[in-house]
């Protein structure tokens, strides 16, 4: 009597080759896809974000007849606690009530504090650096002037973009790749009426933020990165 062998069944190579090729190309679209989705709700917390602050703002110059914040300094490091030099954001804290949503998530974090900690910077020809602060009735179209936008890295001080130079009497600014370009080649911004709103980076202009440009080069977009600029009273 002859016994009968019993057969070992499995997967062939060509059959696990099959298996894992299928398996990478199921990868290689959904993670784009699950990748965005994530950006997404990143950009998503960050425009309430935004609006939130924009809201406070709104608050801030109805009790202050219709005046935006001011700073003495263009740069006011630990912001949060600083009180020889009060940041616009200091004043804006009672209205906003969390140093949380001054952080935008797709933003690196620098630093590990959430409390003097930013990714967002000010206009300087808004919530000026000079001296003085300035009126809403000014601001000829409130709904294009931008007074906040984002930046690539949040940091542990309270930054104006654009800055007003008292020793060259001119504003300059940063539009450069690492300015509002966090959320799919574009960011959320502020505007002085206190409406929230997305833009393409390259969409983004001097003139966005009250200024005309004084330099030699371009005017909006990437190339930007130390353009000199003066106020444009038309805007």
């Amino acid at each position: 009597m002859h016994k009968q062998s019993k057969r070992v069944t499995g997967f062939t190579l060509i059959e696990l080759l099959v298996v894992i090729a299928i398996i990478s190309i199921l990868a290689s679209i959904l993670f784009p896809v699950f990748a965005r989705a994530r950006e997404n709700a990143r950009r998503s917390s960050c425009m309430s974000n935004m609006k939130q602050i924009g809201l406070g703002l709104m608050m801030y110059t109805q009790d202050y007849d219709e005046r935006y914040p001011m700073a003495i300094n263009g740069q006011i490091n630990n912001f949060a606690t600083e009180t020889t030099e009060p940041s616009p954001f200091q004043e804006l804290y009672p209205y906003l009530k969390s140093w949380q949503i001054l952080v935008c998530p797709s933003a690196t974090m620098a630093i590990t504090s959430t409390k003097n900690a930013t990714s967002y910077f000010l206009n300087g020809t808004v919530i000026n650096n000079v001296g003085s602060s300035v009126s809403m009735a000014s601001i000829n179209v409130p709904a294009s002037r931008i007074v906040i936008q984002e930046f690539y890295e949040t940091r542990s001080y309270s930054y104006f973009r654009p800055y007003y130079s008292t020793s060259t009497s001119k504003y300059y600014a940063w539009l450069n790749s690492t300015y509002s370009s966090n959320h799919f080649d574009g960011g959320n911004l502020v505007f002085a009426d206190g409406h929230a709103k997305w833009r393409r980076h390259d969409s983004i202009c001097v003139a966005d933020f009250g200024l005309k440009n004084v330099s030699s080069g371009p005017s909006c977009g990437d190339q930007i990165s130390t353009a000199t600029a003066e106020l444009d009273s038309s805007l």
